[in-house]
């Protein structure tokens, strides 16, 4: 399953632009690394909906190798409390997120 933030009425991109992928009992989730102040709540919220929703293992958090802004760290901070509360464990990654399956699939035997 694969999901992106819808569009506005007006047609326009939403400046938070936020990706998920379930991978059996992973959520996996990519964030960008220059949210601002409303962007963060936007992010905050849709991430709360979809721990929530999901009720995953693991959420693997992937944001670029870049600086990250306050925001974004305010972001994972939030992220990491909810899923402590819920017993949920959390990954950060710099990488894209590849689903686990396609991963078995490439090992050497």
């Amino acid at each position: 399953m694969r999901s992106r933030t819808r569009r506005r009425p007006d047609g326009k991109q939403p400046a938070m632009s936020m990706e998920h992928t379930t991978d059996g009992h992973t959520l996996l989730v990519s964030l960008p690394a220059d949210l601002d102040v409303t962007g963060r709540a936007m992010a905050a919220l849709r991430l709360q909906t979809l721990v929530l929703t999901y009720r995953p293992r693991l959420v693997r958090l992937s944001m670029p190798a870049c600086r990250p802004t306050a925001a974004s760290l305010s972001v994972l901070a939030r992220l990491r409390r909810l899923c402590d509360g819920l017993g949920i464990f959390v990954a950060l990654t710099t990488a894209p997120p590849a689903p686990a399956s396609a991963a078995e699939g490439t090992a050497v035997r």
